[in-house]
């Protein structure tokens, strides 16, 4: 089998890759529709129904009916989720419940209204990303939306319909899909529909008609959505057609393509492509080959500038490397199911040609490629035949002039060799010594090279060794057969083994490039922190390319930041930050080396993720002299694709535990106004209760009685006060504004101040404590160790029963202080006990009151004291809390506090 009719070695890879990856998440079908009412989530039950019949576990996650009799029937017999109650600005609202599908994991789950946005709270802004995530953990999923809520189709819509569209779903969702169903009805009957109110109700249908439901704007609407429908199906079957073997281009589409040099004429050719394109409505590729040859400066230029043209004509650009021009046409021909190939009206070059198998359009038409080939007339200079130095020139002005030096001292040394050695082997053996110089030299340098080497070789061997000597005439008929096979023979065998020589560049230059993408990837795979792999790999990218390169981010507010303090910044001018900003705003490049602000310092790359622009990268070369040759643009351009998605992907899960933040935070709230409101309630019940028995005067008169309200109020008070206190301590802690006034404080008397002030709640207890005998001193902050050891003995005190027993120990290590507190109540579940620290957790089944602070502040006052606390249940009943605090070196104490 020919190179030609191979599949294509990466695309049968990237579709192995596809389906590698498909295969661990699940399958996303599409219901697409051209408007509301088109019976996309009618038809999606339908499916599920269907599917249901067929022994899948289906559930409905969310759908929603608008009151539509049809479609609410069909809910019914279908297994359903409930939906998860969000609370937002006082009103309950209805969301799909992620978490009870992924734990329930059923095959099939149906989500209607992908663009919906979630309610501010929930784990993911838009409701496709929930979407995602239930794809990743492997469940198919059936979804539908609109074609206006498609966000490369957005502006389109609005333009059309004059309506405002705030929700979209980025065109990467029907990239992941593997099925696009349209829905479709024609304009007319989805009007009569309205009008039954099948589509909208009341006041709704009305306003609809009056706007958006005309039948001009719905017959433009079924067009878009009829023609992505079809877009979508050519790129399937691109990819179908790709790795398939053999044969011609099936003309399901029109589809055209233009081969691109770095001659000046393929401007022509590349317009004439694009009115091709435009009348028969068809996409267009534009194709370099890359044939190994050097290019100096200006066909460099050229070569960029129309590639860039191409791409402003909204071309699919692809370059690729091969030695034959017509093959590599050929290959992309079938590959991409082009239909229509256009060329230039080739100029006879008789020697060029004979190297080169013939120019491209014989390379064409020899093969028997099922396509149309359009040659468009070439005016001027073009059609000229140039003479053998020109296209000798050709080869030689892509050499520099020391491959010329060097091939020239290695024939004049081999002269010389043979020379000296003819008279004992003969003229005849010095033309095989020249012949064998020839094919050395080609494996060196380049064609021009091994031209001139023929050349020279042929003409030093008939002057100084073919009979007659010094004189370029031949008399004899053998010796001029074997100077003309000589010539032919160094030609051919020198073009050849260059042509191997390339091969060789070109799989070496292959491996490279795959190297380097390896290797950034490993980087941006191994980083935890996306400036960790945005330094690696500006620093790897300048260092392969000779620049300073550098990324400026999309700030969380949308518009580019220029931070200086950031390890991947690169020093801008003031007028260059204005070209990243162009770059950044238009979603283009800019700078060094483009057509759009080239007098920049720098070259200025969008970064774009699958759904947005996330920054800009930043080439600056050391040397603006030489521009970047196309292999090395398409390898910065590949960085950058790659780079895109990576930093969008973090801003993702950024975004992702920012929601994740917001809801843990709502769930707070919610528990902490629960809580509080409690707690607080009951002490001011008990002091209002209080105030009022003040009031009556028979109160007013029993001195008994008023000293038990002072009593009552006074424990009210103290209740209320421990609420604020915790409130206040837990407050300035989360903010981190909190600091410790560390001092030396002796651990008894600090323990003492703690029973004595607890001395009313623990009166129904047993409370043992073993202070020591000699003086420990502690650096801590006292009031803050205080309420800590407070909140434990309490604690201790509230969930024991009446009459237990609560032992203090304080015990003295070789390094660390530990306070004991242990009680012989119920003692804490297991499963509690890695919780109790948690803010706002209470053990179930605890007594009503308390707000669930208490432990979580102890936890995070020690903490601050570089300490650590553990909780462990005792046999046979009780907990034993254990505060362990660094012991420092004790200060030396006056001689009376030692022997007092």
């Amino acid at each position: 089998m020919s190179d030609d009719h191979r599949p294509d070695p990466d695309a049968l890879l990237k579709t192995v890759d596809e389906m590698e990856k498909r295969r661990h998440e699940g399958r996303l079908r599409i219901f697409l529709g051209m408007s509301a009412g088109v019976g996309k989530t009618y038809a999606m039950l339908r499916a599920a129904h269907q599917r249901l019949k067929e022994g899948v576990d289906v559930t409905v996650g969310i759908v929603e009916t608008h009151g539509r009799s049809e479609t609410t029937i069909l809910t019914e017999g279908l297994p359903h989720v409930d939906r998860k109650k969000v609370h937002y600005r006082g009103a309950d609202l209805e969301e799909l419940d992620i978490d009870a599908i992924l734990k329930l994991k059923p095959e099939l789950v149906i989500v209607d209204e992908l663009a919906h946005t979630n309610v501010p709270g929930s784990r993911h802004e838009k409701r496709y990303q929930d979407v995602l995530e239930i794809l990743e953990a492997g469940i198919d999923v059936y979804t539908a939306f609109n074609v206006q809520h498609l966000e490369s189709r957005k502006d389109s819509v609005e333009a059309i319909t004059g309506v405002s569209i705030r929700e979209t779903v980025p065109d990467s969702i029907l990239e992941k899909a593997t099925l696009v169903e349209l829905v479709d009805i024609a304009p007319s009957e989805l009007l009569k529909r309205l009008k039954e109110g099948k589509v909208y109700l009341g006041d709704k249908a009305e306003r609809a008609a009056q706007n958006f439901f005309k039948e001009d704007k719905l017959t433009a609407l079924r067009e878009i959505a009829l023609r992505m429908t079809a877009e979508r199906v050519d790129q399937d079957l691109q990819k179908l057609v790709s790795v398939r073997a053999a044969g011609s281009p099936w003309q399901t589409n029109e589809r055209l393509l233009v081969a691109v040099s770095h001659s000046p004429y393929s401007e022509k050719l590349i317009r004439a492509t694009r009115r091709l394109a435009y009348n028969l409505e068809a996409p267009w590729i534009a194709v370099h080959v890359d044939t190994g040859l050097s290019l100096n400066d200006t066909d460099q230029a050229q070569l960029v500038k129309n590639l860039n043209l191409a791409r402003e004509l909204k071309a699919e650009v692809i370059t690729t490397t091969e030695v034959d021009v017509p093959s590599a046409v050929r290959r992309i021909c079938r590959q991409k199911n082009v239909t229509q190939v256009v060329v230039g009206r080739p100029t006879r070059r008789w020697f060029r040609d004979l190297l080169e198998k013939g120019n491209l359009l014989e390379g064409l038409i020899h093969e028997s490629l099922d396509v149309d080939v359009h040659v468009i007339r070439q005016e001027g200079a073009s059609l000229q035949r140039p003479s053998l130095i020109d296209e000798i020139s050709y080869y030689s002005s892509k050499t520099g002039p020391a491959k010329y030096w060097y091939t020239l001292m290695a024939i004049i040394a081999v002269a010389g060799f043979g020379t000296l050695i003819e008279k004992f082997i003969g003229y005849r053996a010095v033309g095989f010594i020249f012949l064998l110089a020839v094919v050395v030299l080609s494996t060196f340098g380049s064609i021009g090279a091994v031209i001139l080497a023929a050349t020279l070789s042929t003409l030093i061997w008939n002057y100084f060794f073919i009979p007659p000597k010094f004189t370029f005439f031949i008399g004899n008929t053998e010796d001029i057969l074997m100077c003309v096979a000589f010539f032919v023979v160094a030609l051919i065998t020198g073009f050849l083994t260059n042509r191997l020589k390339y091969h060789e560049r070109l799989i070496r230059e292959r491996e490279e490039r795959t190297n380097i993408l390896y290797e950034i990837l490993q980087d941006i795979a191994a980083a935890t922190e996306k400036s960790e792999f945005l330094h690696k790999v500006t620093q790897r990218v300048g260092h392969m390319l000779e620049a300073n390169c550098g990324v400026l981010l999309k700030s969380p507010t949308g518009v580019l930041e220029f931070d200086e303090l950031k390890p991947y910044h690169v020093d801008l001018a003031v007028k260059d930050c204005a070209v990243a900003q162009w770059c950044f705003d238009n979603n283009k490049q800019a700078g060094w080396s483009t057509e759009t602000l080239s007098e920049a310092a720098a070259l200025f790359l969008p970064l774009r993720g699958p759904s947005e622009i996330v920054g800009v990268f930043v080439f600056k070369p050391k040397r603006r002299t030489r521009k970047l040759d196309l292999e090395k643009e398409n390898l910065l351009l590949s960085i950058v694709r790659q780079l895109g998605v990576s930093i969008q992907r973090h801003f993702l899960s950024r975004r992702l535990s920012e929601a994740q933040r917001l809801k843990d935070s709502e769930k707070l709230h919610q528990t902490l106004l629960s809580s509080i409101s409690h707690e607080m309630r009951t002490p001011l019940t008990a002091i209002l209760g209080a105030a009022s028995a003040l009031e009556q005067e028979s109160t007013a008169k029993d001195s008994a009685q008023v000293k038990t309200v002072a009593l009552g109020l006074h424990e009210a008070a103290d209740r209320l006060n421990r609420v604020i206190e915790n409130l206040l301590d837990m407050s300035r802690l989360n903010s981190g504004v909190l600091s410790l006034k560390l001092e030396w404080h002796d651990c008894n008397d600090l323990l003492g101040v703690v029973i004595k002030k607890l001395e009313k709640p623990l009166s129904q207890h047993k409370v043992n404590v073993q202070f020591l005998e000699n003086i420990v001193l502690l650096k801590v902050d006292y009031r803050l160790m205080e309420h800590a050891l407070a909140n434990i003995v309490l604690n201790a005190a509230i969930y024991t029963p009446p009459g237990s027993e609560i032992n203090i120990k304080l015990k003295k290590l070789e390094d660390e202080f530990n306070i004991v507190i242990e009680d012989n109540g119920p003692g804490i579940p297991e499963e509690s006990l890695t919780k109790v620290f948690d803010k706002f957790y209470r053990v179930p089944g605890s007594p009503t009151g308390g707000t669930g602070l208490g432990l979580s502040i102890v936890k995070s006052i020690v903490e601050l004291h570089q300490g650590s606390i553990h909780v462990e249940n005792v046999i046979p009943h009780g907990a034993r809390f254990i505060v362990s605090l660094p012991l420092e070196e004790q200060p030396s104490l006056p001689n009376e506090v030692n022997n007092g």
